[in-house]
């Protein structure tokens, strides 16, 4: 698996934790079935709960099911345009899909929405770096170092931003 997909991967990870935080779901229903069939069943008592949708997408995401995921984040998105947790993870799908235009506008509105967003202001710094963005990824990189000062991989992409800004 290429560094992408494993980056990939502990995304999906991440989120799948959150999911079963939020969720709240037993021990026994940890798997992918057993979570989709609890957001189901937890969707047709609270259908408009928006942690249900993102669960239930997340799942979809786990299964490689692209469509299945973007309509469970599109109906999150119909109930609440301001849970955070949404457009993370639709961001997160959209990178996964090498969708990266519409990535960015993604993580973007995360980071509108919350400007502490660690995940989407990382994505979103590395996506403005990709794209030759460099001012606004070294802003981002900054912003970054104060919540992670330790964090190897941000210190790198930074000092590259500032390395190609000079030339």
């Amino acid at each position: 698996m290429s560094e992408t997909g494993i980056e990939n991967e502990n995304k999906i990870v991440m989120h799948f934790q959150e999911a079963l935080q939020r969720v709240g779901i037993a021990e026994e229903l940890k798997s992918e079935l057993g979570v989709e069939y609890a957001c189901l069943r937890s969707m047709m008592l609270e259908p408009q709960n928006t942690t249900m949708w993102n669960a239930l997408a997340l799942v979809y995401m786990m299964s490689d099911r692209v469509v299945e995921a973007e309509e469970a984040i599109e109906r999150s998105l119909d109930i609440d345009t301001s849970n955070v947790w949404t457009w993370t993870l639709w961001g997160d799908l959209l990178l996964r899909e090498d969708r990266l235009v519409e990535a960015q506008r993604v993580f973007r509105m995360a980071v509108e929405l919350d400007p502490m967003n660690v995940q989407a202001i990382r994505n979103l710094a590395v996506l403005y770096a990709e794209r030759g963005a460099h001012t606004e990824a070294i802003d981002l990189f900054q912003i970054l170092l104060q919540f992670e000062p330790n964090d190897q991989d941000i210190w790198d992409a930074y000092s590259t931003c500032l390395g190609k800004m000079r030339k």
